[in-house]
C-alpha cells in the first residue's frame, strides 16, 4: 500500500502522469476519470504558462505556489486509488 508520504515525495509531474493514466483507464468510474483528466489538463496548462523572467522572484513564487497547490490536490485525489 502506498502512503500519503510516498505520494508527497513524488514529483508533481509523476503525479500528473498517474492522473493521465487514470483518465485513460476504462475500468475506472466515469467521474473519477473525468477528475483525473482535469488534473492532467490543469498540470499541462500550468507547464505551458509563461516562464518567469530572470530575477522576477514574485512571479516565480506564484508558479511555485501553484505547483504546490496542484500537487497537494493530486495527492488527495490519488491516495484512495493507489
Amino acid at each position: 500500500m502506498v502512503s500519503r508520504n510516498d505520494l508527497e515525495r513524488l514529483d508533481a509531474i509523476i503525479l500528473a502522469l498517474m492522473c493521465k493514466k487514470m483518465s485513460e483507464d476504462e475500468t475506472m468510474d466515469k467521474d473519477v476519470r473525468a477528475q483525473a483528466r482535469r488534473f492532467k489538463d490543469e498540470w499541462i496548462e500550468l507547464q505551458d504558462s509563461e516562464v518567469p523572467q530572470k530575477g522576477n522572484g514574485k512571479q516565480f513564487g506564484q508558479i511555485a505556489e501553484q505547483v504546490s497547490d496542484i500537487k497537494a490536490r493530486m495527492v488527495e485525489f490519488l491516495l484512495p486509488w493507489i
